[in-house]
């Protein structure tokens, strides 16, 4: 099928993009993207991926990488605004296996994926849950909490602090700087926004730096240590590349599992049927959480960039042509699920793309589907009363990644 341009499709985009309206709920937007065709060219040149079957195609494309390296005109963008800053952030960010392509980033994610391997994963099961359950105990003392900076923040913070090696003390001053960094990835970006990344990613290296001298002086039983250490294998690592892994590490660690529990947790309160299902069931925690990652994916987007010549749907592919892939848009599409637009906890056969797809596919998800069938799970067995105090939560104004400010509730033990 060939790829079709579209002046509709452009305005929908630019909605979800722009608009509070877009950004409180993109997913009838994407409902009229999809209809239109799975795949369309943008105004701005860059293909617009809303279609499942299509995004995982892209997505497991080896000639459709990151293509930060390459030396080329700006082809397809999505990115708008702070051109200059955009690139300085890019430059001192793209030192981690996010933003690589093969071979470094081959490289970097086998160092790394040793700390995150199903079994090691399985063994921090009864640390958070000790966590999940010192965090209900304050929310149960208090009554009426953010849902948000009570319980989906300080869980995932402390559980990827202890694993990269981030002091407890020094965690909750970092992540106004994480929040920051993540401000970096969003499609649209104003130089003031573009200037705080590049300033928060100094200060994080300059923080990962002093941890990393720490760790080469007195290794620990942390990734860090395990990443400074890692220097006398035949894989060596840079400092700047230690530095930037640690910081990609620990801020993905918490961003994204924090909006998965906020988004949940909404979900299931606007589904009572649902919440109510997964109270009674507590065996429907992990199908449960595979569903709340598709019905409002952490993360909505992901890019790709044509690395060579490349075929896509009847169409050759330029080197540096952007591919726009929405990930929130092919888990709802109906081509792949039965009632897209239901949530089901006990769905079978569920492949959302959420934590992206192919070489880049997340390395942290064990844990993050981990840390939320636990903390839902628990949350609904220990508080038979959960009540939204308001009917109209705050989201953050970001797009890439889609969570919310606050989540005020009330709740009884």
């Amino acid at each position: 099928m060939s790829i079709v341009s579209s002046a509709e499709v452009d305005g929908l985009l630019l909605q979800v993009l722009l608009t509070p309206e877009g950004r409180a709920d993109p997913y009838p937007l994407y409902t009229q993207m999809r209809a239109v065709a799975p795949v369309t060219r943008t105004v701005m040149g860059a293909l617009l991926v809303t279609g499942h079957e299509e995004c995982l195609t892209v997505l497991r494309h080896p000639q459709l990488g990151r293509g930060m390296g390459l030396e080329r005109e700006s082809t397809g963008t999505l990115f708008h605004g702070a051109t200059t800053g955009r690139g300085e952030f890019f430059e001192l960010s793209g030192h981690n296996m996010l933003l690589a392509d093969p071979p470094d980033h081959t490289r970097l994610r086998q160092l790394v994926s040793r700390a995150f391997t199903p079994r090691r994963i399985e063994l921090l099961r009864p640390a958070v849950q000790a966590l999940v359950d010192r965090l209900l105990d304050d929310m149960a003392a208090a009554g009426d909490v953010d849902f948000m900076s009570a319980f989906a923040l300080p869980l995932p913070m402390a559980v990827i602090g202890e694993l990269v090696g981030v002091p407890e003390g020094d965690r909750t001053m970092l992540q106004p700087l994480v929040r920051a960094v993540a401000k970096g990835i969003e499609p649209i970006l104003t130089d003031e926004e573009a200037s705080e990344s590049v300033a928060a990613i100094d200060t994080l290296g300059e923080y990962f730096g002093q941890l990393l001298e720490e760790r080469q002086r007195s290794p620990r039983d942390d990734l860090m240590s395990g990443l400074a250490l890692a220097r006398d294998d035949d894989d060596q690592l840079t400092d700047y590349e230690v530095c930037s892994t640690a910081i990609l590490l620990f801020a993905a660690g918490f961003e994204t599992t924090t909006n998965l529990l906020g988004n949940g947790l909404l979900a299931l309160l606007r589904h009572p049927d649902q919440l109510e299902r997964w109270r009674q069931d507590p065996s429907l925690g992990s199908s449960g959480t595979e569903e709340l990652l598709r019905w409002d994916s952490p993360v909505q987007l992901n890019l790709r960039t044509a690395l060579e010549p490349t075929e896509y749907r009847g169409e050759t592919l330029e080197v540096g042509e952007r591919i726009i892939v929405l990930q929130g848009a092919a888990n709802r599409d109906p081509a792949r699920f039965n009632r897209a637009e239901s949530l089901d906890i006990g769905r079978v056969d569920n492949q959302p793309v959420s934590f992206g797809w192919g070489i880049h596919h997340c390395i942290g998800a064990a844990l993050a589907r981990m840390e939320g069938e636990i903390g839902i799970t628990s949350l609904l067995q220990r508080f038979p009363r959960i009540d939204l105090a308001t009917e109209a939560p705050e989201w953050r104004a970001s797009f890439t990644l889609r969570g919310l400010l606050s989540l005020p509730l009330s709740v009884a033990a």
